[in-house]
């Protein structure tokens, strides 16, 4: 039988989790035909974004490919992947099929507005005359003033509907939120838990935060720059972003013309943040009184002073301690197991609970938007003459975009659940992933080279796209050979020590 010390010291891994620090091995295990088909799509698409989709041309296939749409798709992909791989379990059903439905919209939002410019043609005309007609339908509804205020009070009633449960859950003596099981056996400490008082008013001042970052997030020219990097290029103005009752005159704004949505976030969040305030200053002088026990007694009753403290000690410590925990239920909510308050972790731990359902599928649009980016500079990449300025201009927003698309999906999953381990583990897993692909990424853009040189050679096609290989080529190689030099000098020392001390013993 095993000793309960064992049990105890046995690892245990969340259901979240796709890589095991332990043993240094993933916990999920793709089947082989899927890591081949989607392998060998990326290459082909990867020749059909090189040989074809050149401005140039005329042709009917070289205008179907004019925008990466294909390797835009091919990369969602990966992302569904990523997110379909973390949200397994069964237990997580629903959110899983949260994530992937709030990833599709996205997908077919930034498929129209980034990648439109496809000429007419015979072979697919009808579709692409649809495509058009609904890219007309999105241009007129992104430019609707209802648009925006439906995004913006949408948004305050999610935040309020979500306020209110928890409120009805602390005040049935439960945790303020239910959290998933991810099966690591973590435990609640009740006396870890905000009062109902510190839960009202830290979730009202959540509530002015989140609208004073919408009073900034629709300003026009915000707007704009959003449209602006999506390719849309949407004419916003004042009016776009007003309250849509009422005539507006643009540029919108002022006196005579209905109020902007900044400017009702603006009031809101300054309703709001005196609210708070107020309820905190409130607590915090009941909780001075409770320390001399000048109030009625009550269930949630603070400790009275002792004997060996001061009047003034007591009333300082208690007022201090309700000030400072009631900011700490507002702003540090990530750990769900903790005894105490720990103030070491409020600067790592700055996302507020109050605000995840309202920010984790903002996160998830912008990982497609850094997907279609990818696709962009990839493509203009490889149709490019390959120098050291291509790779500057080029690469460098390839990497970001990657980086980019790659820590929203991640932490977009970590709101999800709420949880720092989804984090911690998938980027161990997700950095493991790009070692393989900065490992093998030479091989690739070899077989690429030589599919170029078979066409040259036959005269299929007379485009370099492959030819000669990039500089990221030698990068790879040089990266394989540095680490395999590495592991293999670490091995002859290894061999070498056990060579010795069996010499030794003998």
């Amino acid at each position: 039988m095993t000793a309960p010390s064992e049990l105890a010291e046995k690892p245990r891994h969340a259901i979240t989790d796709v890589y095991d620090e332990d043993h240094h091995t993933f916990l999920i295990q793709y089947p082989v035909p899927f890591i081949v088909g989607i392998g060998l799509a990326g290459v082909v698409i990867l020749a059909f974004t090189g040989f074809l989709g050149y401005p140039h041309s005329k042709s009917t296939i070289d205008a179907i490919f004019n925008q990466p749409w294909a390797l835009y798709l091919w990369v969602c992909a990966l992302i569904i992947t990523l997110e379909v791989s973390i949200l397994r379990h069964r237990r997580l059903r629903v959110k899983r099929a949260a994530t992937v439905a709030v990833t599709l919209i996205a997908i077919i939002i930034v498929l129209i507005t980034f990648f439109y410019q496809i000429p007419f043609q015979n072979l697919l005309n009808e579709l692409i005359q649809q495509l058009f007609k609904l890219r007309i339908s999105l241009v007129q509804l992104f430019t609707s003033n209802w648009v925006y205020a439906v995004v913006n009070f949408g948004v305050l009633l999610i935040f309020a509907l979500d306020c209110g449960r928890r409120w009805q859950r602390r005040a049935r003596g439960l945790p303020p939120t239910a959290g998933v099981d991810l099966g690591l056996g973590e435990t609640i400490d009740p006396e870890s838990l905000p009062s109902m008082q510190q839960l009202i008013s830290g979730d009202i001042l959540a509530g002015a935060l989140l609208c004073a970052v919408l009073a900034l997030l629709l300003r026009s020219d915000v707007v704009g720059l959003f449209w602006q990097i999506l390719r849309a290029n949407f004419h916003v103005t004042g009016c776009t972003v007003s309250w849509p009752i009422g005539a507006c005159v643009p540029p919108g704004g002022g006196r005579t013309n209905p109020p902007t949505l900044t400017f009702v976030d603006t009031i809101l969040a300054l309703t709001a943040l005196p609210t708070g305030l107020l309820i905190l200053a409130l607590t915090a002088s009941i909780s001075g009184l409770s320390a001399l026990t000048g109030v009625e007694s009550r269930k949630e009753q603070v400790a009275p002073a002792n004997k060996n403290e001061s009047s003034t000690q007591a009333v300082s410590w208690q007022v201090s301690q309700t000030i400072f925990e009631t900011i700490i239920s507002a702003f540090n909510r990530l750990s769900r197991c903790r005894a105490q308050v720990n103030p070491a972790e409020v600067a790592s731990q700055s996302l507020l609970m109050s605000l995840r359902n309202v920010i984790w599928p903002p996160l998830i649009f912008l990982a497609v938007v850094g997907a279609a980016q990818f696709a962009s500079y990839g493509q203009s990449y490889i149709h490019s003459n390959k120098t050291l300025l291509n790779e500057l201009e080029l690469v460098g927003p390839i990497a970001i975009w990657v980086v980019v698309s790659v820590l929203c999906t991640i932490f977009a999953l970590a709101l999800l659940i709420f949880h720092g381990r989804v984090a911690e583990n998938t980027l161990r897993f997700a950095g493991l992933i790009g070692f393989i692909g900065l490992l093998t990424l030479w091989i690739y853009s070899l077989a690429l080279w030589s599919l170029n040189q078979l066409l040259l050679k036959t005269g299929a096609s007379t485009l370099h796209p492959f030819d000669p290989p990039a500089w990221n080529t030698g990068i790879s190689l040089a990266a394989l050979l540095i680490f395999g030099i590495r592991f293999a000098i670490g091995r002859l020392r290894e061999e070498g020590g056990r060579s010795y001390r069996s010499f030794s013993e003998k």
